[in-house]
């Protein structure tokens, strides 16, 4: 009897020797998946990423995915008013011989962004025919420095002036944006690129989309199928690019160039506009043209800037004219939880600057 003991004992141990090297050398295969994950993603690299200091993971297997490891982060978008760097504004910066100039005292601010706009009021060129408006500008090819070296992002160039002189100067200044990777938005060699969205992506997983729009273009100003120029259309065909463009974009900004010159309250019209475009699924709507701040609004899940006022400009005949608005709002997780405002009045020779 002790005899057979002795064999089953023996067994027993040569089998639970024999399954601990199995299992040694033959680890569950979701442990497998388990060790490349920790694995990768200790072995991650992190780099920078822009002006944003975003930052780019790249891993072999199951990385985290960037929309889950940023979900707590915060963006910043800036928001100025008409830019026009021609007439007074252009001899000062051809005076100094500094086509930055007029940014000077507030660059910083700017560039603290992540995303910073503007409305560029007129081409920056130095082709093209003069069409005798009221009033016509045409920035000399240099300012666009300018607007590099002060970290604009995005302008809009539908407005009543970047027509002024003529598709080839309109042509011009978007080239000379390209070049500096400022993209422009609402004007084109037809109606379908001048109408075309922009989406600026940080790298981080966050995206802006803009379209940008006129309802004050002079006569001919106006894109078309055939003809280049600026955007201008129905409101049924702005709500319908809002509508395609919601769901590529973490934030969705219509910018607008409209309403009544000089007056500090937003009209029926612009409401009208704002509010459809908003049900559309515009998360802010920015006005400019009146050469005045307007009110902000909040409606439903959006942000309405009626105007942004002057943001460079030699309108020297009123204080009102002589400051404009400028306007942060603060994303996190794909939706504006916070709109700030302060006022950046003008020096006498046109620069914008923040009061301490």
């Amino acid at each position: 009897m002790r005899y057979w003991l002795s064999v089953f004992a023996a067994s027993l141990v040569s089998f639970l020797f024999s399954g601990a090297l199995y299992v040694f050398f033959h680890p569950p295969r979701d442990f497998e998946a388990r060790s490349a994950d920790i694995s990768d993603t200790m072995s991650s690299s992190v780099s920078p990423v822009g002006r944003l200091g975003a930052v780019g993971v790249s891993a072999r297997v199951n990385a985290t995915p960037l929309s889950k490891f940023f979900e707590n982060k915060e963006h910043s978008l800036l928001f100025v008013g008409d830019i026009m760097l021609s007439r007074n504004v252009g001899a000062e910066m051809e005076l100094r011989n500094d086509y930055a100039y007029p940014f000077r005292k507030i660059a910083d601010v700017l560039r603290s962004a992540d995303l910073t706009f503007g409305n560029l009021e007129g081409p920056i060129s130095d082709v093209g025919k003069d069409k005798h408006n009221l009033y016509s500008f045409r920035a000399d090819p240099r300012s666009v420095e300018g607007l590099k070296i002060s970290g604009f992002d995005v302008v809009s160039l539908a407005n009543n002036h970047t027509m002024d002189w003529g598709e080839e100067a309109m042509e011009q200044t978007i080239e000379l944006l390209r070049k500096e990777h400022i993209l422009s938005v609402g004007a084109g060699k037809n109606a379908e690129e001048a109408g075309r969205p922009q989406i600026f992506d940080a790298g981080d997983s966050f995206r802006a989309g803009f379209l940008a729009y006129t309802t004050v273009a002079p006569p001919g100003a106006g894109a078309l199928s055939n003809r280049g120029g600026v955007s201008e259309t129905s409101l049924e065909n702005m709500k319908k690019a809002v509508r395609e463009l919601r769901d590529e974009v973490d934030v969705l900004v219509v910018s607008f160039h409209w309403g009544e010159e000089y007056e500090k309250r937003s009209g029926s019209e612009q409401q009208r506009i704002a509010y459809g475009l908003v049900d559309a699924g515009a998360d802010i709507i920015v006005g400019h043209h009146p050469h005045v701040s307007q009110e902000i609004e909040k409606y439903k899940n959006g942000w309405i800037v009626y105007s942004l006022g002057n943001f460079v400009f030699d309108q020297y005949f009123s204080r009102q004219t002589m400051e404009g608005l400028m306007v942060k709002a603060i994303v996190r997780e794909g939706r504006i939880i916070d709109i700030q405002s302060i006022f950046t009045p003008l020096t006498e020779t046109y620069q914008p600057y923040v009061e301490n």
